[in-house]
């Protein structure tokens, strides 16, 4: 059990090289391999959720080898790296994420038949990379995963996608290419400053953390810190999509194929949020306190002006990116008040924000091939044809606007009472976001679901069981995350009470 969390990596891994040494003329082996491997991982998340004490805290079934050292690389300093992965409470819950999200996307590729070898790799060596960034406990591990994360997402719009598939893949790897080179060198500069006082330079995440808590690390760190905190938010901002950098997630999402956007809305774009908790937040205590004013601003600017966008989209896979947009505008709120409840809430909304954003591309895109379109005004009365696909995607909805006994209304709770706390002002701005989101979403389904079928919509097929169970598991487990709060909380509890800690929250 001690290797656990890695095995959680190298299953899909294994997956992924199955699936492309698979005839290429039969899309039955890949796609077995890809969901044998997806699902034995998620199970395995599941034995070290349930395993993890969360009254010992830390880092637990944890695997740490030496990678490789560098003697008096930079300034008379040795440098080492660790393969290191591990699991606490603050990367449990996202790495049940994946899991949970990653089946679902692999079962939800059901219909590629074009390469399907190629497509179910890439597919695997995603969900591997993703489990490795929430993983690893090692700075330069994290960061390696991260940027494995760019190679599969690249090919997998950029072959499957829609008709401008190559330049969504383009501007997908321009814009997270741009965030790695502030990752890289914030993460470099924090290791390097922490060096400074531990007298070597380590990437080991629990050695950073405990050396800049340090008096010494703090005032090493005092001339360059604000610079780094910047650079490294900025960066965040751009993995998150959030506003100024937003504008390359609406349109990969429109050009990215169901299950491929169920991965990218569910889970990549929720790496920001980890990073922010994780290096931010974990590391830099003393920054996010100086610069909580203007995170938390930039989070209600995103609530907001997501919510206005929203209502002028007429693609549903727009729409979507908007609404995903806006939930991470509630994290930086929630997250900016650095105390107790908001940590809690920023993760509710994290984890309950990627299973709803996979819910519901996998209903539009079960309409989009049955349609032939996600377009709110070529569609309309598809609750008489299509009852169950409409029933699920209104009940996503429903639970995205901050329904009652799913996790998103945990989240939002949790969220508005932190930042209530510190940013009584904003946070009624933040309110108002909350109440554009449950109109945009509300007439959305309206214009989809509801009202006269079109003649040429009156025939479509409903989703078969096989098809609507990935909206089916997705939604299990926001209920459960929304029914079951203590399922998050008791395990992150401690975790994000001592990060709160740390920053005087």
């Amino acid at each position: 059990m001690h290797a656990a969390v890695l095995w959680i990596v190298l299953i899909p891994l294994a997956a992924g090289l199955t699936s492309w040494l698979a005839p290429k003329n039969n899309s039955s082996i890949p796609r077995a391999a890809a969901l044998l491997g997806s699902l034995i991982s998620a199970a395995l998340v599941g034995v070290v959720y349930l395993g993890y004490d969360p009254a010992a805290g830390g880092v637990q079934f944890a695997f740490t080898k030496t990678w490789f050292t560098i003697g008096d690389a930079l300034a008379d300093m040795p440098v080492q790296v660790t393969l290191g992965f591990g699991a606490d409470g603050l990367s449990l819950p996202l790495l049940a994420l994946t899991g949970v999200v990653g089946f679902a996307a692999a079962w939800a590729s059901k219909g590629v038949r074009t390469r399907a070898n190629e497509y179910y790799g890439w597919l695997m060596i995603l969900l591997a990379a993703l489990y490795g960034v929430f993983a690893a406990t090692d700075l330069f591990l994290l960061f390696f995963f991260l940027e494995l994360t760019l190679v599969p997402m690249y090919f997998l719009i950029g072959i499957w996608g829609g008709e401008e598939r190559k330049k969504a893949a383009t501007k997908f790897l321009i814009y997270r290419g741009m965030s790695s080179i502030g990752l890289v060198v914030a993460f470099f500069g924090i290791a390097y400053l922490s060096g400074k006082v531990g007298g070597g330079m380590t990437f080991d995440i629990t050695s950073l953390t405990q050396q800049l808590h340090s008096g010494g690390a703090a005032a090493g760190l005092a001339p360059v810190a604000g610079a780094l905190f910047l650079l490294l938010f900025a960066a965040i901002l751009v993995e998150e999509a959030l506003v100024p950098f937003h504008t390359w997630l609406p349109f990969v999402h429109s050009q990215a194929p169901a299950a491929v956007n169920m991965l990218l809305g569910g889970v990549v774009v929720k790496t920001g949020a980890y990073l922010f908790l994780r290096v931010a937040g974990g590391m830099m205590p003393a920054m996010v306190a100086r610069y909580a004013l203007l995170v938390a601003v930039i989070g209600v600017i995103n609530i907001l002006w997501a919510g206005l966008i929203a209502f002028v989209q007429g693609d549903w896979r727009r729409l979507l990116a908007y609404t995903t947009i806006s939930h991470m505008g509630v994290f930086l709120l929630a997250a900016a008040s650095m105390t107790p409840a908001g940590l809690q809430g920023a993760l509710f909304v994290a984890v309950s924000s990627g299973l709803l954003t996979a819910l519901l591309f996998a209903g539009v895109g079960i309409i989009g091939e049955r349609a032939g379109t996600v377009e709110m005004a070529a569609l309309g009365g598809l609750s008489k044809p299509m009852p169950y696909v409409s029933g699920l995607l209104l009940t996503g909805a429903l639970g995205s606007l901050g329904l009652p006994g799913m996790g998103q209304f945990v989240g939002e709770i949790l969220s508005f009472s932190g930042s209530f706390s510190v940013f009584p002002r904003l946070s009624a701005f933040g309110i108002i976001g909350i109440l554009l989101a449950a109109v945009y979403l509300l007439w959305a389904i309206q214009r989809t679901t509801f009202g006269p079928t079109p003649v040429t919509k009156e025939g479509l097929r409903d989703g078969t069981p096989g098809e609507v169970l990935p909206m089916v598991l997705l939604l299990i487990a926001v209920i459960g995350v929304g029914v079951f709060p203590a399922v998050i909380g008791q395990t992150a509890g401690g975790t994000l009470a001592a990060l709160a800690a740390g920053i005087g929250g």
